[in-house]
């Protein structure tokens, strides 16, 4: 292992701000030690001295890399009309070829945005396996759909996903519960969009709107279908027992929501900018997080994004931190541990403790040394400590 001194402006982790000035002691991958250079004290090793604010990588914890290869998008007038001219398109048109360099480009973004782990809903099995061999650790969720006659094949095709990967049901609008029901009960990792359009309660609960006539005119509703007789998230939460569950977005809820996610394994993967893109407003994370929810990051896909070169939740958090939130602790526990932990994989990787860490990341540069400063710039992260190969177990 080859032994490093680091000196920088400020050191940070899902901890807060842990000092500034702040030196890192490394040997290899192993953090040996963190804090100031006082605390550090006196070694051996010449320090490398870097401007700016080090931090651990990202775990992205909700991402769609295979829709990485049209580039940013302009929004639709409604989610059905971006579906219909943005999303359909790209699915019904794109080569085997075309998904394959798209993921690639989405793999090589997410790298670009320093992210160490991610939670990306796969269109399909290929694309799940090429997630998985990249360098990112993680789960790839398979996504499947079902409504009524169609639910006994979203089912078969659960029962085909294989180990490693786990399976997105798409939403309840287009999934029936026994279909959720299936996921909850294969042991596989689950995720799905829950909660993210006010038109969902009207479909699910009703079976009528926009995304019900959207539904009838590509085929997808059927005089099979069952309408919810609960609110979602109350529907999702009773069959999910104590199981393991990552949300996406969750723009809309009710206050007795609060204490019934607080109670459930389920991780929000809240994703501003894409709430931003689709018009979505006023967000609940700060008190899903006071209530004991765990709140961890996401991106969504390249098409509702504002940096064309990254997928990065460096990015979300400056949203948020424009938006107000000043908290670097909040911030960096929802860009990195609790992404982890929902992902099953060490949370320890992402943190400045003494062991492992996943890599390091440089934020800011000349005259950005601070968290502020950092989250107020628009420079992309700087990996310092490259990112830990898989195979690599200390």
């Amino acid at each position: 292992m080859t032994r490093k001194l680091i000196h920088c402006d400020t050191i940070a982790d899902y901890r807060g701000i842990l000092a500034s000035p702040g030196a890192v002691l490394l040997d290899g991958h192993n953090v040996v030690a963190a804090g100031s250079p006082e605390e550090i004290g006196a070694t051996d090793l010449q320090p490398t001295r870097v401007r700016g604010m080090v931090i651990p990588p990202f775990a992205n914890v909700h991402s769609h890399l295979d829709l990485s290869g049209v580039g940013i998008q302009p929004p639709e007038d409604s989610f059905v009309s971006w579906v219909e001219h943005t999303i359909t398109p790209i699915r019904k048109m794109s080569s085997k070829e075309e998904v394959h360099a798209a993921t690639d480009r989405g793999i090589e973004f997410a790298l670009a945005g320093g992210t160490a782990m991610v939670g990306d809903i796969a269109s399909t099995v290929a694309v799940a396996k090429q997630v998985h061999a990249s360098v990112l650790r993680g789960v790839s969720f398979v996504e499947v759909f079902g409504l009524g006659s169609r639910e006994t094949a979203a089912m078969d095709a659960i029962d085909s996903i294989p180990s490693p990967f786990g399976v997105s049901p798409h939403a309840p609008y287009s999934c029936g519960l026994d279909v959720f029901r299936k996921a909850f009960g294969t042991g596989k990792p689950v995720a799905t969009h829950l909660a993210e359009l006010p038109e969902e309660f009207e479909a699910t609960m009703q079976g009528e709107g926009p995304l019900v006539a959207f539904s009838k005119k590509v085929g997808a509703w059927n005089d099979k279908v069952k309408k919810w007789n609960s609110h979602p998230i109350d529907a999702l939460v009773t069959n999910l027992e104590h199981r393991k569950l990552i949300t996406a977005h969750v723009n809309y809820i009710e206050d007795h929501h609060l204490e019934q996610l607080a109670k459930t394994n389920i991780t929000v993967a809240f994703c501003p900018r894409a709430s931003a893109y689709f018009g979505h407003t006023n967000h609940r994370y700060e008190e899903m997080h006071a209530r004991g929810v765990s709140v961890a990051l996401g991106t969504d896909s390249l098409i509702c994004l504002d940096t064309p070169e990254r997928i990065s939740v460096v990015d979300e958090m400056r949203f948020l931190y424009k938006q107000g939130c000043r908290d670097a602790s909040l911030l960096l526990r929802m860009a990195t541990v609790n992404g982890a932990e929902a992902l099953d994989e060490d949370p320890t990787l992402l943190t400045l403790e003494e062991g492992c860490v996943a890599g390091l990341l440089l934020l800011g540069s000349e005259g950005e040394a601070t968290f502020d400063q950092a989250m107020q710039s628009t420079a992309p992260p700087t990996w310092i400590l490259p990112l830990l190969s898989k195979k690599q177990v200390f």
